[in-house]
């Protein structure tokens, strides 16, 4: 596909309409679930795509009418990751300005793991309260996200700032520890383990795991390779109720495990050798370092060690 970038000069309100429109139909995965994203019929999408292919002379997507079909180029690809970061820039720049006024304005998008209320280091009602008050009309976006997810939000824009396990640290964002919290192995009350006296490793790394479906921490990465089977979750939620189902074992954070630990609904296996310690960060991109919402956010966090 020939031609010049139209974008090579200045950027219209038109690119900015046709990159929206590929962003959409990226994220759904083809034209047809992007049509009620965007409000417009499927034909007028493609024509949009190839407008868009037209005025960067490349070709963005291999497209057919369903949906499993459609594939990025690699110049989709490199593409949909520039928007990504657009967007950040753009929700940046927002809430800088906006704090350029008397108090601080605009929004400031919270992600949070799915058992943010179980955790006892974190008061996420009194660092919300503190965070009110002291910014009155600051719109608050939380949400919740899986450890995978979370790092990948905050990278694509759609997040400021965040709290998660520290996974290996990746490159433009930083990280600001927070407190540790200990994991151990656990079963139901009516998994066949629960009723031996003594458990052999051996008998112990046979049993079907509950494990996360991200990639877990360097610190922790030797004991799941004990064992050979396992099924995924990716909320701690969900991985909560498997071993509650009294068919799999894994490994929980003590915090979260305790209420169920108390009334006899989970043991622990053989924590002296299956336990591992993670750190908590609170995690934002490198260029948002000094945001006066992000800083806000920082300041308010009520952490009890």
């Amino acid at each position: 596909m020939g031609g010049k970038s139209a974008l090579g000069g200045r950027i219209t309100d038109m690119d900015l309409r046709l990159l929206r429109v590929f962003r959409e139909v990226v994220r759904a995965g083809g034209l047809a679930p992007a049509e009620v994203a965007l409000n417009i019929s499927r034909s007028t999408i493609s024509l949009h795509l190839t407008d868009l292919e037209t005025r960067l002379g490349m070709q963005l997507c291999l497209r057919s009418r369903g949906r499993a079909d459609f594939k990025l180029t690699p110049e989709g690809e490199a593409l949909y990751q520039a928007i990504g970061e657009l967007d950040g820039h753009l929700a940046s720049f927002k809430s800088q300005v906006n704090a350029i006024q008397s108090q601080l304005t605009g929004s400031l998008r919270i992600v949070l793991p799915d058992d943010v209320l179980e955790i006892p280091q974190l008061d996420l009602p009194a660092t919300l309260a503190r965070l009110r008050e002291r910014a009155p009309q600051l719109q608050l976006d939380v949400q919740l996200a899986a450890p995978q997810e979370l790092e990948l939000e905050i990278l694509a824009g759609r997040a400021d700032v965040g709290i998660n396990p520290l996974h290996s640290k990746r490159p433009g964002l930083d990280y600001r520890p927070l407190f540790h919290h200990q994991s151990l192995l656990y079963c139901g009350r009516s998994h066949p383990l629960a009723g031996e006296p003594e458990v052999s490793e051996e008998s112990l790394t046979a049993q079907e795991l509950a494990a996360p479906s991200h990639a877990v921490l360097s610190g922790a990465a030797h004991l799941y390779r004990l064992f050979p089977n396992k099924s995924t979750a990716n909320h701690m939620a969900a991985r909560v109720a498997m071993l509650l189902s009294g068919k799999f074992i894994g490994f929980l954070p003590t915090y979260l495990a305790r209420r169920h630990v108390d009334s006899g609904q989970l043991l622990a296996l053989r924590p002296e050798r299956f336990q591992y310690e993670i750190q908590n960060a609170a995690t934002f991109k490198r260029s948002a370092a000094g945001h006066p919402a992000v800083q806000l956010f920082l300041q308010a966090l009520v952490i009890s060690n």
